[in-house]
């Protein structure tokens, strides 16, 4: 797998005065990425369902002087749940600047435990309808596709950058979005689901919103609230931790470096890998040579899909 490494030296280049909306960024990988963004000169627009802790970010990140430019960071309350609450995140970053560069769709839940629990379902507790796995759907898949669609609407929008760089947009998915995860119905199929979504983008925003670029984030374990339950015998196994700083610095690269789009870049340990790269390469050996032909001629007929999908 190709290594994603961040270069500090680009990122500073190229982000310095560009325009960033992320949602999720009052605490953990949100919160890293904005400060991140932030250092780096960028004017940070960004959400979170959680007013308090959302204000307490901006505050600290505000207080701090960057050394890359006046950058600027505001943030305001969003349920991603919401198309409109969304629709007026990038509002304020357009009305601010006229311009939206980078977007980051950052917001996430974890699993409602208890609705596949075989002692918890039987045929009288089944008639209750899971609300919490459809609001777990909602936020970290659905409010995800609704994200990309006003990314895309306000980058069309947006004038063109006088330097070579060329918008981005990154959706943060998971490890449950590539491999199995036993126990994460809902968390694991929404994760999925954000990997199709940024597999479909890839070919078609660059070739439809002006070079714009794809790439989805999938962190192994992190050290944030959603570790809680595990992170003590993780940590005793010795088994590979990132820290949100180092998922912030992959989105800041997948933003920052014009040659990345289409990755789906596995983090762990601190490190980040191209899995996108293998599953291509390896496609005769799991789908079978002949298959793969045809596949690959079905694909140049399918094109966009702006015949079919019609």
């Amino acid at each position: 797998m190709a290594e994603i490494v961040y270069s500090e030296a680009q990122a500073a280049q190229n982000l310095k005065d560009k325009v960033v909306v992320l949602t999720g960024g009052a605490q953990g990988i949100g919160a890293a990425t904005v400060a991140l963004f932030h250092e780096l000169g960028a004017h940070v627009f960004f959400g979170d369902w959680d007013e308090e802790k959302g204000r307490r970010v901006e505050h600290e990140i505000a207080s701090t002087t960057s050394d890359r430019g006046r950058g600027s960071v505001s943030f305001q309350r969003v349920d991603v749940r919401d198309y409109s609450s969304q629709l007026a995140l990038f509002d304020a970053a357009f009305a601010a600047h006229k311009r939206v560069d980078v977007a980051v769709s950052c917001a996430a839940v974890g699993e409602p435990g208890g609705w596949f629990e075989p002692d918890d379902l039987d045929l009288e507790t089944v008639r209750k309808e899971p609300i919490p796995i459809k609001n777990t759907i909602d936020i970290n898949l659905t409010s995800v596709l609704l994200f990309s669609r006003i990314a895309l609407a306000f980058m069309k929008a947006s004038p063109a950058t006088t330097d070579s760089f060329t918008r981005s947009l990154v959706l943060v998915s998971s490890i449950a979005g590539i491999t199995e995860a036993p126990g994460l119905f809902a968390y694991s199929s929404a994760k999925h689901g954000v990997i199709g979504l940024m597999r479909a983008l890839r070919p078609w925003a660059p070739a439809r919103y002006g070079g714009t670029r794809a790439n989805a984030i999938c962190p192994w374990a992190t050290d944030t609230q959603l570790l809680a339950g595990v992170r003590e015998r993780w940590v005793a196994e010795r088994l590979p931790l990132n820290q949100p700083g180092d998922v912030a610095r992959c989105i800041v690269q997948c933003a920052a470096d014009s040659n990345l789009n289409g990755k789906a870049v596995f983090v762990a340990g601190g490190r980040g890998f191209d899995t996108e790269e293998g599953v291509a390469s390896t496609m005769p050996q799991w789908m079978g040579r002949e298959n793969t032909v045809e596949f690959l001629r079905g694909q140049d007929v399918l094109g966009l899909g702006t015949g079919w999908t019609k």
